[in-house]
């Protein structure tokens, strides 16, 4: 049911904000079909602002629109991943470097106190599995303030576009195959980076972490059957009318 959560936003921000977080979540699954009239019965929004919601989740490359069967969330494959992450280790290590290097006194905390729930014992999830989705989530979260601190509008909104899509992997993948936790480079040397304000040791670092997810991510995906036809699926996924697919 639509809800006011989201007091300040116009109707369609709500609508695409909802979307794009149960897209990044996979709970609107790879591959998924998707219809206007299908997402407002679930959701209880009307169908103009989940229109205008689609049309923008189509310009993220999040959805796909096919000719008279309305929308698709976007699927995943070995080679879109692997051009994701190419992508991603261009960018990330700059945004790590110019963050670093214009971070206001406000970011550079924020940016500690995330490195510094890294090794609380107290937030380490149950599972190898779950701490490797909460230490991708704090690496999102530390990009989200770095890149905010480059000050660049256009590598922000480009950050912002890759993010979204590595969420929505790292989301479909982190349950089923992680066998031991991800590590980001030196961790214990990032306050050390901060206070010098060093950049290029930064992005070394962050070009680092990049390299190991990249790899991680391919071997993991590489050993699911369905790769074999081209897109990477879940085992189950549920279309709007709620009948199963894959």
């Amino acid at each position: 049911m639509a809800d006011g959560s989201s007091a300040g936003m116009s109707l369609s921000e709500t609508v695409y904000h909802r979307l794009r977080a149960e897209i990044i979540d996979c709970r609107l699954a790879p591959g998924q079909r998707l219809t206007e009239r299908g997402l407002a019965a679930d959701t209880g929004f009307g169908i103009s602002p989940i229109r205008e919601a689609l049309a923008r989740l189509a310009h993220d490359g999040l959805v796909i629109s096919t000719v008279r069967r309305g929308y698709r969330v976007a699927p995943l494959s070995l080679k879109s991943v692997d051009d994701l992450f190419t992508l991603w280790r261009m960018v990330g290590p700059e945004i790590a470097r110019l963050g670093v290097q214009q971070a206001t006194p406000e970011q550079l905390v924020r940016i500690k106190t995330l490195f510094a729930s890294i090794s609380d014992p107290t937030r380490r999830a149950p599972t190898t599995a779950e701490e490797s989705l909460r230490r991708v989530e704090i690496a999102n979260a530390t990009f989200d303030v770095l890149a905010d601190a480059t000050t660049n509008d256009f590598l922000i909104v480009l950050y912002h576009k890759i993010s979204g899509h590595m969420s929505r992997t790292w989301q479909l993948v982190y349950a089923h195959d992680l066998e031991d936790s991800l590590s980001f480079a030196a961790e214990d040397r990032w306050g050390e980076i901060l206070r010098n304000r060093d950049g290029g040791t930064a992005a070394d670092f962050a070009h680092a972490f990049i390299e190991q997810t990249h790899e991680r991510i391919l071997r993991i995906l590489s050993r699911w059957p369905s790769v074999l036809s081209s897109e990477v699926r879940p085992v189950r996924t549920v279309d709007q009318s709620g009948s199963v697919e894959g």
